[in-house]
């Protein structure tokens, strides 16, 4: 078998001009999704190598076919089923709500039935305010000299 060479790189970011200019050089008629499926084994036949994630592909491809045939229903819900949320998110929203309200009914604590109370945090405040005034007064001694 004689080595693979020469082949013409097709990435996410020029998909866009290589696939629909050899649909047009080669005077190809796109319907539906198997036609779009088509051009890419055509292309990958002759030489052109497509690096990128093949779901990506997947979603570039059926934009392009709905682009070249919109009035096809079959095409439209394509795009539309990959632009809706999945079920998997509809649950990751629900369950992301439902802590929403669980930490809104929280009693402001730190942990599990905990209450997080400002005084215990006070002898810390003072030290750091103590901490902070030393360096300001660092600062000014340093500027004297």
């Amino acid at each position: 078998m004689p080595p693979i060479s020469n082949l013409i790189l097709v990435t996410l970011e020029n998909s866009h001009e290589f696939i629909p200019r050899y649909i047009s050089d080669n005077n190809i008629i796109i319907n539906s999704y198997q036609d779009m499926m088509e051009v890419i084994l055509r292309m990958i036949k002759d030489k052109h190598f497509f690096n990128m994630d093949k779901n990506i592909l997947r979603g570039c491809l059926e934009d392009l076919t709905y682009m070249y045939c919109p009035g096809d229903d079959v095409n439209k819900d394509r795009v539309i089923s990959m632009l809706e949320p999945s079920d998997d998110e509809d649950e990751d929203e629900d369950e992301d709500e439902d802590e929403d309200e669980d930490e809104d009914e929280d009693d402001g604590g730190g942990g599990e039935g905990e209450q997080m109370n400002i005084t215990e945090f006070l002898p810390e405040i003072k030290k750091l305010e103590e901490l902070l005034s030393d360096k300001e007064s660092d600062k000014e001694s340093d500027k004297e000299c």
